[in-house]
């Protein structure tokens, strides 16, 4: 359980940190620590990312970094994409969504190792509402708030500075795991299952915690360095989930 804690505690520093990449790490910890079920884990993983985001997005809010022009583009197709995912997630096998998220892993790994991330300009507005609402589908479809891609693409199709994109994600974030754990939590409840609210609320509250943490680390430490070693984590975890649904599979 302790490592469960700490893992928590480093799930929200991160996503304080760089708006992003925590929440990928959830499903590998309820999955590996936890021994949860795929399913269950994905859903769980969205209800403890929502709490965390949340939280995060206070400090960025108060500081006026939310840049609400850009979100109300990419928000509402981002919440129709997580539920028509998170619908989508019920229809097929556990392994392609978890094979799915490995490969999605060590693809930001690889992007956020580069000195210059990859930049796709976006000058229309149908192209945000497409990538806001392929975003959303893919955080329903694999449980992870997307906040891995949706910085780097961010940085990649706006000018915006790195604290107006993180805050951007967070709000993001949150919109979309909200909504994607709420289609799951139904369609879980249908099933017969229920899902183990009071541990999802354990783990986002301390994820929230390390959140909290973020803002005044974020003014001290080297950002090259920390996207460097997270991208090294990142890819790290990636392979493991490969090497585990190819072995289970």
């Amino acid at each position: 359980m302790l490592l469960t804690m700490l893992a928590a505690l480093f799930i929200g520093l991160c996503l304080g940190l760089f708006g992003s990449g925590g929440s990928i790490m959830t499903v590998p910890v309820l999955l590996y620590l936890l021994q949860l079920p795929e399913k269950i884990a994905i859903a769980s993983a969205l209800g403890i990312v929502a709490l965390i985001s949340l939280v995060a997005l206070l400090p960025y809010l108060y500081r006026k970094h939310l840049q609400w022009a850009l979100v109300a583009k990419l928000a509402l197709p981002g919440i129709f994409g997580a539920w028509l995912g998170s619908l989508l997630s019920h229809q097929v096998a556990a392994f392609w969504q978890i094979l799915l998220l490995a490969l999605l892993m060590s693809f930001s790994a690889v992007n956020m190792w580069r000195q210059q991330l990859w930049r796709w300009p976006l000058s229309r507005s149908w192209q945000l509402l497409a990538l806001g609402t392929l975003l959303g589908a893919v955080t329903g479809f694999v449980g992870v708030g997307g906040g891995f891609l949706i910085v780097p693409l961010l940085l990649a199709v706006t000018s915006l500075t790195m604290a107006a994109t993180i805050a951007t994600s967070l709000l993001l974030i949150f919109l979309q795991t909200s909504s994607g754990f709420i289609s799951h939590y139904l369609q879980l409840q249908q099933q017969g299952v229920l899902l183990d609210l009071k541990l999802i609320a354990s783990i986002g509250a301390l994820g929230a915690l390390g959140s909290l943490l973020a803002m005044p680390l974020s003014q001290r430490l080297p950002q090259p360095l920390l996207r460097r070693a997270f991208a090294v984590l990142l890819l790290v975890l990636g392979v493991s989930l490969i090497v585990r649904q190819l072995t289970v599979g």
